[in-house]
């Protein structure tokens, strides 16, 4: 290509990229992801300054006790939910009016009779948990607590997403933000409490804040409630809850290792890499990112937006690479001296950050392709269990803070092997016509 042909051929492809953009569909796409961006950013920002300002008030080995309670709550979340939080996700957006007020209103009734009973049973079974597992009641009756307290909040969000009302759902983000920073603040220099729950209250009352938020601006009176909602409902989201179950221990297995091999003061350091800063990326993908590209392509024919992250899958994992090194970089100087800056550390933060990214944008693509493709990523999901976990265990074992964090990428990079050849040769999408932003 001549020197002059250059210029001349990129003047068209940004002229053709403008054209894109105008499209109706992707004009939606970005402005409704610009409008999550710019509140999640805001809220994102503040959350951080509670980070750091619980981080460098409570010390290493206190901040690594906060990172365990959130990891037992995440865990425990999942079965609170019972699966209902993934159905609105799925059939709201493409539902009529009168089926998603019924699905909501079912899910609503039906998640807080259940989960409050299953919180009861949870708290109850303190004693037992501590005897078998060494978790004290000091910890786990705060972390039964917050689990029920992000179970009201991502239903909720769930009701905002599945109707795609994203000013809404960005605005109560960022008022809840505003009362986590003002409870941690009021915690810490007002009232003085330098532990754990100067952090953990203050995040539950986020979560109720958002809760009571959402649900009162969405519009469910009368509430409409009906067994055979009920039922879609249970039979799409179960496995969806089972495989978020699954996973969720896998990817909080190292952190329960280092816990168990390492020091409490290296479990403070490997909570800041691997479970502060992968929680913000988790955050930013589902709260920013899969806000508005789930419900976006929940009438899209999967294959075809399969084929294109297949197709774009190097670049978007080094981007996601580089900027989660970037954040570690970050926060890690905001934290202080009493956290290192290790580049060792850093590379294998992100790297195992970038694969799991991956991981999650693949398979929350081929799950909403219906419930056979929810049941086949929970098996190729459970396949690969003991293998995994006996690399974990000896890897964390053996090479401590390292081992982990190598454990990490290699389970990430594992999972997505066998979940691709599974889709591969396991699995035929549906025949869903292609209309959207990502059509043709």
């Amino acid at each position: 290509m001549t020197a002059a042909g250059k210029p001349r051929l990129l003047s068209a492809m940004v002229k053709r990229a403008a054209e894109q953009a105008r499209r109706p569909g992707i004009a939606l796409f970005l402005r409704n992801i610009g409008v999550t961006f710019v509140f999640k950013a805001l809220s994102l920002l503040m959350t951080l300054v509670v980070y750091v300002l619980c981080a460098r008030e409570l010390g290493v080995i206190t901040w690594g006790q906060v990172a365990l309670i959130g990891s037992v709550a995440n865990i425990l979340l999942i079965p609170l939910t019972f699966g209902l939080y993934n159905g609105i996700v799925k059939y709201v957006p493409v539902e009529s009016e009168a089926d998603s007020r019924e699905l909501m209103g079912t899910a609503l009734l039906a998640n807080l009779v259940l989960s409050a009973l299953l919180a009861a049973v949870l708290l109850l079974s303190g004693p037992f948990v501590e005897r078998l597992f060494g978790f004290p009641p000091s910890s786990w009756l705060p972390a039964v607590a917050l689990a029920m307290s992000i179970n009201l909040y991502i239903l909720t969000e769930s009701f905002l997403r599945g109707r795609q009302q994203f000013f809404r759902l960005g605005l109560y983000k960022l008022l809840g933000s505003i009362v986590f920073l003002a409870c941690a603040l009021a915690a810490l220099y007002l009232l003085g409490v330098k532990s754990l729950l100067s952090y953990v209250v203050p995040l539950i009352a986020q979560n109720l804040f958002f809760f009571f938020s959402a649900l009162r601006g969405n519009g469910l009176r009368p509430l409409q409630v009906t067994k055979r909602a009920l039922k879609k409902l249970f039979a799409y989201g179960f496995f969806i809850m089972l495989s978020w179950l699954v996973s969720t221990l896998l990817f909080t297995a190292d952190l329960l290792l280092v816990a168990k091999f390492a020091t409490e003061y290296e479990l403070g350091v490997y909570s800041v890499y691997q479970n502060t800063i992968r929680s913000l990326c988790t955050i930013l993908f589902h709260d920013v990112f899969a806000v508005v590209f789930l419900p976006m392509i929940a009438a899209l024919n999967k294959r075809h937006v399969d084929r294109l992250l297949v197709k774009y899958a190097v670049p978007i994992g080094g981007v996601v690479w580089l900027g989660a090194g970037l954040v570690t970089v970050m926060l890690i100087l905001f934290l202080g001296k009493s956290f290192p800056l290790d580049w060792l550390y850093v590379g294998l933060t992100s790297a195992g950050i970038a694969m799991n990214m991956m991981y999650l944008l693949f398979t929350s693509v081929i799950s909403l392709d219906g419930a056979r493709a929810a049941r086949l990523t929970f098996l190729a999901l459970i396949i690969p269990i003991p293998g995994v976990l006996l690399m974990e265990y000896l890897l964390v074992k053996h090479s401590g803070v390292i081992g982990g964090m190598i454990a990490v990428i290699a389970l990430n990079a594992v999972l997505l092997i066998v979940f691709r050849t599974a889709i591969r040769w396991f699995y035929r999408f549906q025949s869903d016509p292609e209309k959207g932003v990502l059509a043709h």
